[in-house]
């Protein structure tokens, strides 16, 4: 089905429901799908959390797979 005739298709059946429910559950889908930033509905914490880890990492503290794996070579011998 292409997309204009989907459109169509719902329309039709928004159009033709008498279900609150559905059309509140229809209504919250496209709320989400335009507002769209998951960023908002992580916790303060970790939305802080995951700044300080970019900012760790623009300023190149941080570890990568070679440097944790060289490391763990070194220190068990593996």
């Amino acid at each position: 089905m292409e997309i204009q005739s989907l459109k169509l298709d719902l329309v039709n059946k928004i159009i033709h429901t008498e279900d609150q429910s559905v059309l509140i559950k229809i209504n919250k889908i496209l709320s989400d799908e335009i507002s769209g930033d998951w960023w908002d509905e992580f916790p303060k914490e970790v939305q802080e959390s995951i700044m300080e880890e970019i900012k760790d990492v623009e300023e190149g503290r941080f570890y990568t797979h070679e440097n944790v794996m060289q490391e763990a070579k070194q220190k068990y011998g593996f």
